[in-house]
């Protein structure tokens, strides 16, 4: 069954951010590698159950197990928490994004 995929605001101001900071340093190929994977990506999740490690995260002061997927653009990797609701009809909900290589999600918006 395939589902569908839908991405908090948290996760696509964090996104764009990245794009926009990577498209003003000329990174051209790089913003085309991550585009390229993120779109694996969602394939990958809106067909798959369960295809990235499970971890119990804290958010919002809610516990929930959430997943891990590692977008790879080549010299970066990022990683995304997701959800999978356990009822069938909900979609795939993308939490939150980061860069590979920091400590920390940032769940609030530092701007």
């Amino acid at each position: 069954m395939i589902r569908r995929v839908v991405a908090t605001p948290l996760f696509v101001r964090h996104l764009q951010s990245f794009l926009d900071d990577y498209a003003e340093l000329g990174a051209v190929r790089f913003v085309e590698r991550l585009q390229s994977s993120y779109q694996v990506m969602i394939k990958n999740l809106s067909t798959f159950e369960e295809i990235g490690p499970a971890r119990r995260r804290s958010v919002n002061g809610r516990t929930m197990t959430v997943r891990e997927y590692l977008l790879d653009a080549g010299a970066r990797s990022f990683l995304v928490l997701y959800w999978i609701p356990p009822d069938a009809e909900e979609p795939v909900v993308l939490l939150n994004l980061r860069i590979g290589g920091q400590n920390r999600f940032r769940w609030k918006d530092e701007s």
